[in-house]
């Protein structure tokens, strides 16, 4: 974590430090970097920001004509990369608290050409003068800006379908004013679409929307269209990206659409990428319509993560119900699967032997699914929770399986055989604790090597299940122990088979670990 601080010992000889924070020791902290004399003139810095990336400062000067300056901080070096006079007119800027991005400035929307700031305007976006002082009429908040394709002008798209047109004016170069610099004047809007542009760009000869609909439409430097396609029922557009290769010309062969004029001529254009915002990413082939998806990804929290126990696998699950697994150790991906809308991944957990993987679901489903290829070990999946499944464990023989819900109920499912088959079925559930269980674990009696099943939760009772004498929809206790007083606890674990004794490491809230044995309860 880096924090900013201004040193205030002198008004006019203000300089930022970057300092390092470690966390949770919040007093410990290293000043990284200091930038002497950032105000040659003597006036102070009024206000600081730095980019969610860390890797640029930005600073406005205290002085009457103030002074914007872009710091990269992270070189040795005591001169800002670029910096800007502002305007008078734009009022006396005071900054505000946060993480900026390097096109935001306080008030104030900026242009960046070659690492020099060009042009400044107020910002419109989300205030309504500029709306009906200007166009008296709606202009919806931006998405993206392009320059013209042929003209000096800049578009600015809105996510209400409309474009604003802006007049670049440069002043003679004659002029010797103090603020003798280009700037940009609104002077046209267009009502292009109906749907909100999302992304704006240009490819070739051609201005290219993607729209909150999924659609792409394509238009010439009138704004006239080209054409589209609206046809791949896609989510919105969050990104369109070109090929660095043109297109070939047609050929008999070829099967490229016929543009939307009265000639009808072929619509030829490069082959592109779309991103959209259900993590999507797919490749069009221009020539056929071919669209291809190439990956998705998980678009909401992983809440859900496990380890193969022999092979550098691991299994990612998401609240938008993707499973995937990973190689580890070549950072490769491997396999995925997708399941249907309101099925969302909380806990995942790979058997003893690796060959099974359980996976409970935010709206209480449970999936046992072969580990090689996520496909159902079972007819149909477990649905005996109503709310969220936030533990999976399987025994050590992986004859049971457990989960426990956000109800504090505690399930056990087991394999029987029928038909000459191994099948899982349901067993029993419990409520057995009064607030969230912390931990499930399976263990091993030592005299009979037969499966215990122990349970954790934050009312700090400790509970341990009869499986043996436990049937059809009834969950036997065998023991309840307290673990704590005051505290409560956070997490359980096996400790490492180091002596003859069993135990129990677990951790509470209080910042301490216990070790507790696994026959008596007792606190070692």
């Amino acid at each position: 974590m880096l924090l900013l601080v201004i040193n205030n010992e002198s008004i006019k000889h203000k300089y930022p430090i970057v300092w390092t924070l470690f966390l949770p020791v919040l007093f410990c902290r290293i000043p990284v970097h200091t930038i002497f004399d950032s105000c040659p003139e003597g006036n102070g810095i009024r206000a600081i920001a730095i980019t969610r990336d860390a890797k640029y400062l930005a600073t406005i000067s205290d002085a009457e004509v103030q002074k914007v300056c872009i710091w990269k901080w992270t070189l040795a070096v005591e001169t800002p990369a670029c910096s800007l006079l502002l305007p008078k007119e734009y009022g006396f800027q005071v900054g505000q608290s946060g993480p900026i991005t390097l096109t935001q400035f306080y008030k104030n929307v900026t242009f960046f050409d070659k690492c020099f700031v060009l042009y400044l305007l107020p910002i419109i976006t989300h205030t309504l003068s500029f709306e009906t002082q200007t166009f008296n009429k709606l202009v919806g908040k931006f998405s993206q800006s392009v320059f013209h394709l042929n003209l000096t002008q800049i578009l600015s798209a809105t996510m209400e379908g409309k474009l604003v047109v802006w007049d670049v004016h440069r002043p003679p170069e004659s002029s010797s004013t103090l603020f003798s610099f280009p700037y940009i004047k609104p002077c046209k809007l267009v009502h292009l679409q109906r749907e909100g542009i999302t992304v704006l760009t240009t490819v070739d000869n051609y201005l290219v929307t993607g729209d909150i609909k999924g659609n792409i439409k394509f238009y010439d430097s009138t704004l006239s269209i080209v054409n589209w396609y609206s046809h791949f029922k896609l989510s919105p557009i969050r990104s369109l990206s070109f090929s660095n290769i043109p297109a070939n010309p047609p050929t008999e062969e070829s099967n490229f659409l016929p543009d939307c004029t009265l000639k009808g001529d072929f619509f030829i254009v490069r082959n592109f990428i779309i991103g959209t915002s259900d993590a999507s990413v797919y490749h069009l082939t221009t020539d056929g319509t071919k669209l291809e998806k190439l990956f998705i990804e998980p678009k909401d929290a992983i809440y859900a993560i496990s380890c193969h126990p022999y092979q550098p696998l691991i299994a990612i699950g998401s609240v938008c119900g993707i499973i995937k697994v990973w190689d580890y150790e070549k950072k490769k991906y491997l396999f995925s699967r997708v399941f249907e809308k309101g099925l969302g991944i909380q806990s995942l957990t790979y058997n003893p032997e690796g060959a099974l993987l359980g996976a409970g679901f935010t709206e209480g489903t449970v999936y046992i699914l072969d580990a090689m290829s996520l496909v159902n070990e079972t007819p149909q999946a477990f649905k005996y929770s109503r709310t969220s499944v936030t533990h999976v464990s399987f025994s050590h023989d992986s004859q049971y399986m457990a989960t426990a819900d956000v109800n504090f109920t505690v399930a056990v499912y087991m394999v029987v055989v029928k038909s000459g088959q191994r099948v899982w079925e349901y067993l029993a559930r419990l409520r057995s604790h009064r607030k969230s269980i912390q931990s499930l674990l399976f263990g091993v009696h030592l005299d009979s090597n037969e499966p215990r099943l122990l349970s954790l939760g934050s009312d700090r009772l400790l509970i341990e299940y009869n499986l043996i004498k436990s049937y059809k929809d009834n969950l036997e206790v065998l023991d309840i122990h307290r673990t704590d007083q005051g505290n409560y606890p956070t997490c359980m674990v096996w400790y490492p088979p180091l002596v003859k004794e069993q135990f129990l490491l677990i951790c509470n809230s209080g910042y301490k670990m216990k070790l507790f044995n696994s026959t008596t309860k007792m606190c070692r």
